[in-house]
């Protein structure tokens, strides 16, 4: 049985939460704690196959917490992750992990990356 993503709170659980924080630093080249739009659009590519919409953008940036540049920061990287785990979208939640190289245990089996090392 896997590990659960959330607590009954709906927060998430240590594990989902240090292998989320796990994903973004993978994606936060330059170390800033934010993802700007190229290493958010790294991110949708290598997740979804293909970048976000402008639409998708906008929504990112007008609902979820982003720098005064409008870069994800990690708080919204985990908000946009909770809102789609807490509507009952956990499925699209552990393929993203599993994307990731995670198992359903949440243990890294294999560290992949999408785009450029």
């Amino acid at each position: 049985m896997p590990v659960e993503l959330l607590t009954e709170d709906l927060d998430f659980t240590p594990e989902c939460e240090r292998a989320l924080l796990e994903i973004f630093a993978r994606y936060d080249k330059d170390h800033d704690g934010a993802l700007n739009d190229t290493e958010l659009q790294a991110f949708a590519i290598f997740t979804n196959g293909h970048e976000f919409s402008e639409t998708e953008l906008e929504d990112i940036r007008n609902y979820l917490k982003c720098t005064d540049k409008r870069w994800l920061l990690k708080e919204g990287f985990l908000q946009m992750y909770s809102l789609q785990t807490a509507s009952g979208d956990s499925d699209e939640t552990w393929k993203d992990l599993e994307k990731h190289g995670y198992n359903r245990d949440l243990i890294l089996r294999k560290l992949v990356f999408g785009g450029s090392e």
